[in-house]
């Protein structure tokens, strides 16, 4: 029974796989004749207009007049706010936010909207942290070296004349064969 039902369900996912092929096959097709059809059209009009035919050329508003409300799944276009510097760019997204809870009622696209003016806002904030803690990092290390510098020899001395007694009590234990030295014990009877 499960070979069967299993067999029901890969026909299945062919069948949408099928049909989601000739949905999207259809839209092309679609738009590749809007497309002509426009791109005949400007050509028509361009050869009219070599001809010394000039008939006025209809031009298309893209932008509609009237305001359109978004629904749930569309985002507002916006124009990225960026400033001189980071921190006018978080003012201008904070402006953003504010503008989209401006509204009575918002919509789920002014929800997205201000979300997305928050994260860019957090984004930018972190990079002001890291900015500066980069900095205090550089600060601190300069300082570092010019203590180093300062200070350099004396502690390199210190660090071979470490190293140097080291060094002689492992041979003075290898000229012993490793043995350490025992006392002499006087005994007298």
């Amino acid at each position: 029974m499960n070979a069967v039902m299993g067999f029901a369900s890969a026909a299945e996912q062919l069948q949408r796989y099928d049909a989601v092929r000739r949905k999207n096959a259809e839209n092309a097709y679609e738009r590749q004749t809007e497309f002509r059809e426009q791109a005949q059209k400007t050509k028509d009009d361009l050869v009219a207009l070599l001809r010394g035919n000039s008939q006025p050329i209809e031009k298309l508003e893209e932008t509609p007049n009237d305001f359109q409300k978004l629904g749930a799944g569309q985002v507002k276009n916006i124009s990225i706010p960026l400033g001189n510097n980071l921190d006018e760019t978080i003012e201008l997204w904070r402006d953003v936010r504010k503008e989209a809870y401006s509204e009575v009622a918002p919509t789920t696209a002014d929800y997205q909207l201000a979300s997305k003016a928050s994260a860019k806002i957090t984004q930018a904030e972190l990079q002001v942290a890291l900015h500066n803690r980069a900095k205090t990092i550089h600060d601190q290390m300069k300082a570092v070296d010019k203590n180093v510098v300062t200070d350099g020899p004396s502690r390199m001395q210190q660090q071979y004349s470490h190293a140097f007694s080291i060094y002689q009590v492992q041979s003075q234990a290898k000229l012993n064969q490793y043995q350490m030295d025992q006392p002499q014990l006087n005994v007298s009877v």
